[in-house]
């Protein structure tokens, strides 16, 4: 049959049951997003097939189309690091795009706030001032804490800590972004913040047993070597945020929780202490990139 033949039911089964088949062969989602269309393609007997262009069959956007409408959007992300941006009392979830070489990003494309939300913040200064210091510094967490620069990409206590402050990070923004009891990303923003510090201080030579002694759970004291080893980390405001976090041990055990605000402010400023540990062992730094230079307005 030939391919333009085929109604929209009559595709989607195609579509449908060799999306089975390549799952049935272990293939995860992302890979069968990836083989999907090559594989439908086979099968209506296309042969190595341009897949991009003016060149590609039509009944490529179709198959796509059908594939993309049986999961949803979050099934088939790749999978990046997401951020939080709280406005007002609302979190919307902020998801830089992973890219390849050099692509312009307009910040305001990667969170999800509504149409009118959008054209309401950019009529606010101080929101919106807010909203890009939280942009450079997921954007900075996304890419840099993947892309270590020598020493530090060899040392195997930063790339552990560092990793498991960005997981924390991801899991305090999910659940604040997911509709879920906000309070249960506190404990998770903490320990972020947290680990982030002590793949600071591996960075300038603890090691793990060290860490563990001389600090503890003590990151006031943590901050203060990572400032102490590094002139451009910017301690004032690290210690300005640590002072307003609730003691990670304490709060474990306490039923008294933060309430919705305050624990917004918590991921939010955790996410800048990952991103300001993060700028110093990777070469990344969105704010440097965006010509003018924009000053930080939050935290303040």
């Amino acid at each position: 049959m030939y391919p333009g033949d085929l109604d929209d039911e009559q595709l989607l089964y195609l579509v449908g049951s060799t999306d089975k088949e390549l799952f049935d062969a272990g293939m995860d989602i992302g890979r069968r997003d990836c083989e999907i269309a090559s594989a439908v393609m086979r099968k209506l007997g296309y042969v190595d097939p341009v897949m991009v262009g003016n060149r590609a069959p039509k009944v490529y956007e179709r198959i796509r189309s059908i594939f993309v409408s049986i999961y949803r959007k979050q099934d088939i992300a790749m999978g990046g690091h997401i951020g939080v941006f709280m406005y007002r009392d609302i979190f919307a979830r902020i998801g830089v795009p992973g890219i390849v070489g050099q692509a312009r990003i307009n910040p305001f494309r990667c969170v999800e706030l509504t149409q009118t939300q959008l054209r309401i913040i950019q009529s606010e200064p101080d929101q919106m001032e807010t909203y890009l210091d939280q942009f450079f510094d997921v954007a900075d967490v996304q890419y840099g804490a993947q892309e270590l620069k020598e020493p530090f990409a060899t040392i195997e206590l930063v790339v552990r800590y560092i990793g498991l402050s960005r997981l924390h990070l991801h899991s305090a923004s999910a659940v604040l972004t997911g509709g879920y009891d906000y309070r249960g990303a506190v404990q998770a923003a903490l320990l972020a913040a947290e680990l982030a510090l002590k793949a600071g201080a591996a960075a300038l030579g603890l090691s793990e047993q060290e860490i563990r002694d001389r600090f503890g759970h003590r990151n006031s004291d943590m901050a203060n070597f990572v400032g102490a080893g590094w002139a451009s980390f910017d301690l004032d405001r690290v210690e300005r945020v640590l002072a307003s976090h609730p003691s990670y041990v304490l709060n474990r055990y306490s039923a008294a929780q933060p309430g919705r605000r305050e624990v917004g402010h918590v991921v939010m400023s955790a996410q800048y202490i990952v991103s300001e540990v993060v700028r110093r062992i990777s070469d990344r730094d969105f704010r440097s990139s965006v010509g003018q230079p924009i000053a930080r307005r939050y935290p303040a």
